[in-house]
């Protein structure tokens, strides 16, 4: 990532800058990487993960993306639309609540 406390994701490992602006600068005027931390995400979470992203967005997910038992916990908190599911206006106030029942 580029900038103070960014993540990046690449090829399953996600890495992150050190937090500070000055401290950020530092490394990157004598040449050194600003990385303060990574690590490496197995398929089921880099699946969760994009996921998450993606019901956070206007267009959602597929139908197929969520099985019919998470659909069904979650009828509260999504909708289908068309082809996709969408958050809820519920689900747009709780997407963290959604997040976390999906890793159950």
């Amino acid at each position: 990532g580029f900038g103070s406390a960014a993540h990046a994701h690449r090829d399953g490992r996600r890495s992150w800058n050190v937090r500070t602006p000055d401290r950020y600068i530092e490394l990157i005027e004598s040449g050194e990487s600003a990385e303060s931390s990574h690590e490496s995400l197995d398929a089921r979470t880099r699946k969760l993960e994009r996921l998450q992203l993606q019901l956070r967005t206007r267009d959602g997910v597929p139908l197929d993306a969520l099985s019919d038992e998470d659909r069904s916990e979650l009828s509260e908190l999504v909708q289908p639309r068309g082809d996709r599911l969408v958050l809820t206006r519920a689900g747009r106030l709780l997407a963290n609540e959604v997040s976390l029942r999906l890793r159950a």
